[in-house]
Formats: structure tokens, C-alpha cells, sequence
């Protein structure tokens, strides 16, 4: 494997990590409490929350492994030598 690649892979995992971190964040922001992640709750959470957690965080982590992969790509992008 070359040094774009890892690089690459590195900027996305990295911006992954951050994309999962900010949901969490907002989610906590605006429900004021946890976001559904135990499988075990008690039936402590609904299932229309479990889905819209799962909708939102889907989303995020599209949108970002899709930004991430195209501005890695760019960077790593092969310069032509003068």
C-alpha cells in the first residue's frame, strides 16, 4: 500500500471519528439526554428515536466519508514535477 492510500485512509477514519463525535453532541443538544446506543435500555428509549438517531447519524457519516474521501483525493493528488 503507498503513503496516498494510508494517508487517505487516515483522513477519512479521522473524519469519521469527528462526524460520529459532533452527532452525539448535537444530540445531546437538542433532546437533552443521551443518544441510543445500549442494546440493553430497559425500554428506556423509543423506537421512533432509535430510528431518527440512526437516520441522523447515518446521514452524517455520508456526507462526511463523502467530503473527507474527496478532499483526501485532492490532497494526496500527484503534483506534476516542473
Amino acid at each position: 500500500m503507498n503513503a496516498r492510500k494510508l494517508i487517505s485512509t487516515a483522513i477519512v477514519i479521522g473524519a469519521g471519528f469527528a462526524a460520529t463525535k459532533a452527532t452525539s453532541v448535537i444530540w445531546r443538544a437538542v433532546t437533552g439526554h443521551e443518544p441510543p446506543t445500549d442494546y440493553d435500555d430497559d425500554g428506556q428509549v423509543s423506537i421512533p428515536e432509535v430510528v431518527i438517531f440512526a437516520a441522523v447519524s447515518a446521514a452524517a457519516a455520508s456526507l462526511v466519508k463523502a467530503y473527507a474521501t474527496k478532499g483526501a483525493k485532492r490532497l494526496t493528488a500527484a503534483r506534476p514535477r516542473d
